[in-house]
């Protein structure tokens, strides 16, 4: 059986598809799964176990697609004999593009517009349910009733084994001391529409005091995670850290290398970013801190992973994007805050 899914949108939106595809391919006998996803996710998804084909679609990604992106998207599938689609996005232009594909079984979220291009239609449980789990309830279109909710990535063999290499050589051995990792920059993130970098941002010296504190209190070894792009936030933030710290801010080749490390990893602490995904997708908790963007929509799913979310300032300005809180910045959240989340749950 050939099942196509179909994910438009950032790293984030197709790490959180991934819990359906681990689902999809567990629950079915023989199925071959391709995922149709934008350029810059379609490296990533291909490391998540039972995905057979990637299909990298530019009309998939963010903004209004050109014409002629969705005729190569169009041409794409309709070369292609799938039985069956599952779409995990609410914008027409994905339904639309199965639907004219000739798929005969289409499956998605019964949501304006879009419904009228599907088979089987899924109603949301709440605007505020999670996106991973809003997937997965497109599982039993295909007869699939028992849900794997556990995201999956495998990084492979070469990322781990350097992983083990610089952390081992770090001092870093699991086990014998908490290891805590910290995103605190956004070189990860995905660009949102109408959300600065700055409202997404903790302070750096924020950041410093938590790693300050979870050293005191537990002992903990802080590995330090970003890319060149936030090279000047992480610097500043070391200048406030007491204990040494590993820093690999802008020293991993990919997000395989990245993922190889958070595995190694007791917890990763972190802003709105595919890391606090990628994390869950290799058995690593997370904290997520959330402002600008609705903790509860992006979010990994499961128990182990916390949010917290800004509280909206008195008379603050309303944002009506999808995904998009009342607060339009991270700088209400205090480390008080953060460390009560951490000690309540992954310390607990």
């Amino acid at each position: 059986m050939e099942i196509l899914v179909v994910v438009d949108g950032g790293l984030v939106e197709t790490l959180q598809a991934s819990p359906l595809l681990r689902s999809l391919a567990a629950g079915l006998d023989g199925v071959r799964l391709t995922v149709a996803c934008p350029p810059g996710a379609a490296e990533l998804i291909a490391h998540v176990p039972g995905v057979a084909e990637v299909l990298s679609l530019r009309a998939l990604g963010p903004g209004t697609p050109r014409l002629g992106e969705l005729a190569r998207a169009f041409r794409a599938l309709r070369r292609r004999r799938f039985h069956a689609a599952a779409v995990c996005c609410s914008r027409p232009r994905a339904a639309a593009l199965v639907y004219f594909a000739g798929i005969p079984v289409r499956a998605g979220i019964a949501d304006g517009a879009s419904a009228i291009f599907y088979t089987d239609r899924i109603e949301r449980e709440g605007g505020e349910e999670n996106r991973a789990a809003v997937w997965l309830r497109l599982a039993p279109a295909f007869g699939v009733e028992h849900k794997l909710h556990q995201p999956a990535f495998e990084p492979g063999a070469e990322a781990r084994r350097g992983a083990m290499e610089r952390m081992v050589g770090a001092g870093f051995e699991e086990g014998e001391r908490l290891i805590v990792a910290l995103a605190p920059g956004n070189g990860f993130a995905d660009p949102l529409p109408a959300v600065s970098a700055r409202a997404m941002s903790w302070e750096p010296e924020r950041y410093a005091h938590l790693c300050n504190q979870l050293t005191h209190r537990h002992g903990a070894a802080v590995v330090v995670l970003g890319t060149e792009v936030d090279r000047a936030f992480v610097d500043a933030m070391l200048l406030d850290v007491e204990s040494p710290a590993l820093d690999l801010c802008g020293d991993l080749a990919g997000l395989e290398e990245v993922a190889a490390v958070l595995e190694r990893c007791d917890l990763l602490i972190g802003g709105d970013s595919p890391l606090l995904h990628l994390a869950a997708a290799v058995g690593t908790p997370s904290v997520g801190l959330f402002g600008p963007t609705d903790g509860r929509l992006r979010a990994p799913y499961g128990p182990e992973h916390r949010v917290v979310q800004a509280v909206p300032e008195p008379n603050g300005r309303r944002r009506h994007l999808p995904g998009i809180a009342d607060q339009p910045s991270l700088r209400q959240i205090r480390v008080d805050d953060v460390l009560a989340g951490i000690e309540a749950s992954t310390l607990g």
